[in-house]
């Protein structure tokens, strides 16, 4: 099967196009790894889950923490704030 001058030109401006998007991706994979390992300490996808899951354990004991002491707060100076007012 043959192809036309026109088509070859659409086809090869499509391979340039989808070249151009690739190296684009793997500019921004590249980018985005270094940023992981700078400031996590990652070296790679799954060493990011992997920290990603355990700061998020962080965040949820944290905000435990963060509930209790609240709470704690209300009970202590809750009447006596809303004698203030």
């Amino acid at each position: 099967m043959a192809i036309d001058e026109q088509e070859f030109k659409r086809l090869k401006r499509r391979a340039m196009a989808a070249r151009a998007a690739r190296d684009k991706a793997a500019g921004q994979l590249e980018a985005a790894m270094e940023r992981l390992e700078s400031e996590f300490g990652c070296a790679t996808i799954a060493a990011a889950e992997k920290e990603a899951a355990r700061l998020e354990r962080e965040a949820v004991k944290a905000e435990g923490v963060f509930n209790k002491a609240v709470a704690t707060f209300e009970e202590e100076w809750d009447e006596r704030l809303d004698e203030e007012d």
